[in-house]
């Protein structure tokens, strides 16, 4: 295996904060219900069972080269899960650009994908006052 398609997830937590994964399968898997299943697995052994994960939650991302590690993981149970930071309920008292990016992703679909290159930290905060 050669490549591998990473599908970018976010999942609101019991706690109102929002647990942020990729889940990593083959290439050719492109079925959004069994990859969605593989992220269920995931919710389920960190102890978030009812954490939902829907299409507009999940989305492909990109391709890439796996590690061995990925490798195994995927040939062992079909996929690998790559943990990104927990992005928490509310937002600190002073923000970075990072931070309301990651805010508004996580709790706003509507800005899950948005891509936010080339905005300044003003318009980013801008955006973030405007909802």
């Amino acid at each position: 295996m050669k490549e591998v398609a990473v599908w970018d997830t976010y999942v609101k937590k019991k706690d109102g904060s929002v647990l942020h994964f990729d889940i990593i399968v083959p290439v050719d898997q492109q079925d959004t219900a069994k990859i969605c299943h593989f992220g269920k697995e995931y919710l389920m052994s960190k102890n978030e069972p009812e954490g939902i994960i829907e299409a507009e939650a999940c989305q492909f991302c990109h391709i890439e080269s796996p590690g061995e590690d990925i490798l195994s993981d995927i040939e062992r149970q079909g996929f690998n899960i790559l943990e990104m930071e927990d992005i928490p309920a509310e937002l600190p008292e002073q923000p970075s650009r990072r931070d309301l990016i990651l805010h508004l992703r996580a709790h706003y679909p509507e800005f899950r994908f948005a891509d936010f290159k080339g905005k300044s930290m003003e318009e980013v905060q801008a955006l973030f006052d405007s909802l």
